[in-house]
Formats: C-alpha cells, structure tokens, sequence
C-alpha cells in the first residue's frame, strides 16, 4: 500500500529538486512519478518482507525530453528503502550507465533531501586479477619454469605486456588505481587485458592468496551497502542465468529498473544463445590433451587424480572422431549450393566466404541427429572428469591430507582447469540444444550452420537460440523478483504494447502507460516524405535516386545524420555523390562511434558542414542537439534483414499458426527502429530541423500508412 508518508516523501523529493535546480515541472514527468509509486505502492508483503502479490510488472513508455531518470528514481528509491529492498538500475549501453552513476545519483541527493547510498556493479571481466598478474609478471628461471607450458604459450609470462603490468602493479600497490579497467587512464588490448582478468570459474574466490585485497571483491562490498546499484542487462541476465543472486542481490530482494528496456529481450536471447565450430572444437580437444599431458608431472605419485587425468585422453578421442563424421555428413547432407536441399533447410550467402544454412522449423534431421545425442553423451563424460580435476584441485588449494598437489601448484592450475571446464560446459550446451526436442506447443527453438571458407582451411559453425525470451525472462526473472519497472522512448509498436509483452513474456495484469513527450514536435520539426519514382525494392534504381536527392537535402543544414539499412547502399550513395560533398561526410566505416560524433562535433564548432553516414548503430544512443545536427535523412524504412534465422524461424512459426509474420513482427518492428531513428533529430526542447524519408512504400503501401501515424507528430510535408 502505498502510504500517506511515503507519497508525501516523493512529493517532498520531487518539489525540492525541482526548486534547486529551478526546474519547471513536467506534466509526463509528474504521470510517470505517479504511475511507478502506484505500482510499487500497491505490491503485498508477508511479515519476512516477502512478495504475496500476484507477480506483474509496470511499463512507462516516456518520450524524449520526459526526464525518465528523475522519474524513476524519486518514485523508486523512497519506495525500496521504505520495503527494505535493493533497488537495481539496469541499462543497455555504458554511457547511460556512467551517466546515472556520475551526474544523475548525485545530483538527485544533493538536491531532493532523499538519503540513500548508490554504487556501480560490473562482472568479474571489468576487473584485474592480481593472481593472474602475479604470474604475467613471474621472473625467468623457476617461477618461469614452475608455470604450465600451455600457459606460456596462451601468452602468460610473456615479456610483451610486462611494462604494462608492472605499471599495472605498481599502481594498484600505491592505490592510485582501484584495479577497474574502466579507470585505467589509457586503452587496455582486449588480449592483454584477458591474461590478467578471470571469470566465475577461474577465479578461487577466498582460497586465493589474493583475496582479502582483490579488486572485484572491493567492489562486492560497496553493493552490499548500496540501497541503488547501478547495473546493465548483460550482467543481470548473467546473474539470472547462474541462478540469481550470485553476483547480484537475489531477484526476490530486488525491485528492477530497466531502462532501454527494448534492449531486454533480444540481450536475453544473447545470453543463451550456442555456437560453436566444429573444426575449432578438434582443435580445443587436441590442446587440452596436451595441457592434461603437462598436468601429470605435478600430481603426486598414486594419486587418484592420476587416473582421471588419464581418462581425459580416452574421452577425448572418440569426440574428436564423432565431431569429424558430424563434419562430414553436414557436408554430404547439406546441399551448399542449393536453393533448398532434402531436408528443407535454405542456404543463403552470408559474406564473400560465409554461407547460412537453417534447419527448418528447427528441426535437426536424424542422421545428424543421432551424431548430436553421442556428443552429449561423451561430453557429458568430459565435463564430469573435468570437474572431478577441478574439485581435486580445490581440495589441494585447502591443503586436504588427500590432496593431490601442493597448494603453490593447485593455485597455479586452477585457473587454467576452470577455463576448460567452462569451456566443456558451453560445448555440452551445444550439443544438448541439437540433441533434444523442442516443447510442444512453445516455438521452436532455431537451429542453423554456417560454411566459412578461408584461405586454407573450411569450417562449419553451429548456432542455436530460443526464438523468443518470453518464458526465459518469464521463468527466471518477472515470476522472481519483488518489482520490476521497465521504461524506455520506444516501447510500443504501431501504438501498442503487443509486440513488448510477447517479446519480453510480460505477466498478465501488468500494467502500461505511453507518456509523451514535452516538444512541440509540430512546431520545431518537419517530416518531409519526397515522391520518389523508385521502390526501395530495386536497390539499384534506388541508390541512383538517392545519389541525385541527396545534395540537395543536405544543403543549408550544418549538421545532417543519413541513416541505411545496408552498408552496401551507404557505401554506393558515397562513391556516388560529388567530390566537394564526399568531404563533408563522415563515414563509420572509417572510424569508431565515438570517434565519428567527435569529429563530427569538432567540423560543427569550427563552423563547417559535416554530414554522418552510418548504419543502425546511429538510430539510437546517440546525442547531437542544436546545430550539431538539424537534418536527418533516413534512405529506406529500416526492415529487419531477411535472411537473419532467428527472424526467419520465428515467422516460420507465426505462418504454421495461421498468423501473418510480415504484420505481426517485421512491421512493428521496423515502426520501433523508425521512432528511434527519428528520435535523433530533437533531443532538448530547443532543437529544430527536418526528418526526410525516401521511401515510396509510405505512402503507397498500407503498412506504410500505419508505420507513419506511429511516428512523433511532426510537420508533414509530402
């Protein structure tokens, strides 16, 4: 129940930032408040604080220009403190995550009175780890000698990277650095910082030498006396999928807040996602024979981990010889070349060396099948004997009378042990998704194989996800957790919140609000729709359409954004184009995001032209207000590749139920992309400018028209 004293609370908080930051207050702003307390308010509790409530969530759609971190959080955090629970802000990119937790968190308890302490969460990998540093930095001669030989030859103990982590070293020992990679003042190569980082599996928690001054564990304190942690939907849902609670505060003591929350899903299909190559699967099993090999010399003699080591070769051959006919047969089975082969799967060219092949309805025919089943029989076996050496080599690190190493050695080997394992795991993932049969009734999960050819050598990648994460989010997280509230700019799809609660597996009862935003988008912006002769269909005709138009929409603007769907098209509208506009663009392929909107700025501040030529990554997520950017132009509605498989099996699925793919994803989803894409143009209340889409089918095509009345509602001019 939300009572008279809370309510009162989140008044006071709001008025009182309000007032210090002599803010007016907004209307969508104030329902947003209203609509979360509410919810929040009305969740029932038995006396131990747990939730007795039917599980449901609330979801704020909240336009550009609302305020939705102000919104939450005054509603939120009174409400988590006052049921004694962690409230979790969650978002999809790094830079609203560093936003809230540097500008938004402290400006919100400098200013609304409310007392509560926050702190940024981050995985394991965003951290060092000073055992693995240890051994980077050991000295030739017999710590050298005492390392694994397949650690050295991975890279560690190399000389290549050591001034780096002596430096590293030197100043996490003066505490001039936390050990946050994120902090560190220059940029870390991912293969140098993936020799002195670790993961669940690697890492030896308090057995490690390390551990009572362990960066990652540093970090852990500050979460327990958080009332807000600051998060990202990759590290929840890698929580989620441990279980919940390992990493994280346990879903049941938490209340979410998933900003960009129409990442959710699709970052949920992700996290468990399987793939793997076959020919680089052989490979695994003929290094990790030869690690085993180099593990012998250390084992004391008569040791029961002697013969489980010695096991591991035995299991290992029979893999390989399994994943080689499986090789075999998708070549033999799998016409390539063909439009559809026997089985119904449909090739399609990936790249100039890749070519897609997708198992129909999922389905993995019973020859290749019944290869799978043994792999995940064997593997099973692997994983088994790997995790006996495992635990062994935990009992050495307690120093057991039983143990099987030193200690000094247990500690070295561990780390390299726990990788194969986790390694072992996610192949014995994969060959149980190929393996066992789909639910009835549910969608079927999909299934596919790509055929890379390179220069010397083929090889053939298997992939499989679920086609939808409702029931994952469903089972794992909303049936869960205490509270969960999910906002973002673009949560409906042609004015609805159909395509979210089938994507995400909301619970029944949830409930949903569409806040709009404060601009005056009718007197600021214009959405100009050119007759265009062409039909984005005939991609040619198209580009040449787009070549001639162009110029002529980017004169007069400083700063202008063109989006694509196909890199192929944006690359051929630039060829085109004259040479005296070429100068003026800025292309993504030619730099980083970051580095593109930098310079995009810098050519904008001296008082030039600059126009940004980029892909879907510019569509969202980016900031570019007032002259920086007056003028988006966006060459075709943005339509979901067609030859993605998990697309094409979830239509598959919706055509076998009597429904209409095209209306009830493809449409809804390219109406989402297309808000989003508008979206860039007006960012502050006092931006301006047109938004111009050369696509024919808006008009001339029905979903067109529906597309178009989802949009904000600009100035038209046809």
């Amino acid at each position: 129940m939300l009572t008279d004293e809370v309510k009162a609370e989140i008044q006071s908080a709001y008025s009182a930032f309000l007032a210090q930051k002599k803010y007016k207050s907004r209307y969508g702003q104030r329902q947003m408040i209203a609509e979360f307390a509410r919810y929040l308010g009305g969740i029932e509790s038995d006396s131990n604080g747990n939730r007795k409530s039917k599980h449901k969530v609330c979801v704020v759609e909240a336009g550009t220009g609302t305020g939705k971190t102000l919104g939450y959080c005054i509603s939120a955090i009174p409400l988590a403190l006052n049921k004694k629970k962690k409230l979790i802000i969650s978002t999809a990119t790094t830079a609203l995550q560093e936003q809230i937790v540097a500008k938004d968190l402290p400006d919100i308890v400098k200013n609304s009175g409310l007392k509560f302490k926050f702190a940024l969460a981050k995985g394991r990998g965003r951290y060092i780890c000073l055992s693995k540093l240890e051994t980077q930095l050991a000295d030739d001669g017999e710590a050298q000698d005492s390392l694994p030989l397949f650690m050295i030859e991975n890279g560690l103990g190399s000389p290549d990277n050591k001034p780096l982590y002596q430096t590293m070293f030197a100043a996490y020992a003066n505490q001039q650095w936390d050990g946050d990679r994120d902090k560190w003042p220059d940029n870390i190569e991912n293969k140098a910082w993936s020799l002195i980082t670790t993961d669940n599996q690697q890492c030896s928690n308090r057995r490690c030498s390390y551990f009572h001054s362990c960066s990652y564990y540093e970090s852990r304190k500050l979460l327990e006396d958080a009332d807000v942690v600051v998060a990202n939907h990759d590290l929840i849902l890698a929580d989620l999928s441990l279980g919940g609670g390992v990493v994280l505060p346990a879903p049941e003591e938490t209340i979410y807040v998933f900003d960009e929350a129409h990442h959710l899903a699709d970052k949920a299909l992700g996290h468990f996602a399987v793939h793997s190559p076959l020919k680089g699967t052989q490979n695994w099993l003929k290094q990790i024979t030869k690690v085993f090999s180099e593990l012998l010399p250390f084992i004391k003699p008569s040791s029961r981990l002697q013969k489980t080591v010695e096991e591991i070769s035995n299991t290992a051959q029979p893999i390989h010889s399994k994943i080689e006919e499986l090789y075999q047969q998708m070549e033999l089975s799998l016409d390539w070349d063909a439009n559809d082969d026997k089985f119904g799967q449909k090739p399609v060219q990936q790249r100039d060396n890749q070519v897609l092949s997708r198992f129909s309805e999922g389905l993995v025919p019973d020859e290749l099948k019944a290869i799978t089943s043994e792999l995940l029989k064997l593997f099973i076996s692997l994983c088994r004997l790997v995790d006996e050496i495992n635990n062994d080599i935990i009992r050495s690190m307690d120093e057991k009378s039983d143990a099987s190493l030193d200690k000094e050695d247990s500690e070295r080997w561990f780390p390299v042990i726990g990788s194969i394992l986790s390694r072992a795991q996610s192949y014995q993932d994969l060959w149980r998704f190929f393996s066992v049969d789909d639910v009835k009734g549910q969608p079927p999960s999909a299934r596919w194989a790509v055929k890379k050819i390179f220069d010397n050598h083929e090889d053939i990648e298997l992939f499989g996800s679920p086609l939808m994460a409702d029931n994952l989010l469903y089972s794992r997280l909303w049936s869960k957790c205490y509270g969960a509230l999910l906002t973002s700019a673009t949560l409906t799809s042609l004015g609805n919140f159909h395509r979210l609660t089938n994507k995400t597996g909301l619970p029944e009862e949830s409930a949903y609000l569409a806040v709009a935003s404060p601009f005056h988008y009718s007197d600021v912006a214009t959405l100009c729709l050119p007759a265009m002769k062409s039909d984005p269909g005939n991609s040619a005709d198209h580009t040449e359409e787009l070549i001639e138009l162009f110029p002529s929409f980017i004169e007069g603007h400083q700063g202008t954004l063109a989006l694509f769907s196909s890199r192929k098209q944006m690359n051929d509208v630039l060829d085109g184009l004259p040479g005296s506009l070429r100068e003026q663009i800025i292309s993504q392929d030619e730099m980083s995001k970051q580095e593109v909107i930098k310079e995009h700025k810098r050519k904008v501040d001296e008082g030039g032209k600059s126009v940004i030529f980029g892909l879907a990554s510019f569509a969202e997520g980016i900031d570019l207000p007032g002259d920086y950017l007056t003028n988006v132009l966006i060459a075709k509605i943005p339509f979901a590749v067609p030859n993605d498989p998990i697309e094409a099996g979830l239509s598959e699925w919706i055509e076998s139920k009597g429904g209409n793919p095209f209306m009830e994803i493809t449409v809804p989803e390219a109406s989402t992309k297309l808000i989003q894409a508008c979206g860039r143009l007006l960012r502050t209340e006092s931006d301006y400018g047109q938004v111009t889409l050369f696509d024919s089918r808006m008009m001339s095509r029905r979903y067109g028209k529906m597309i178009l009345e989802s949009l904000p509602p600009f100035k038209r001019k046809y």
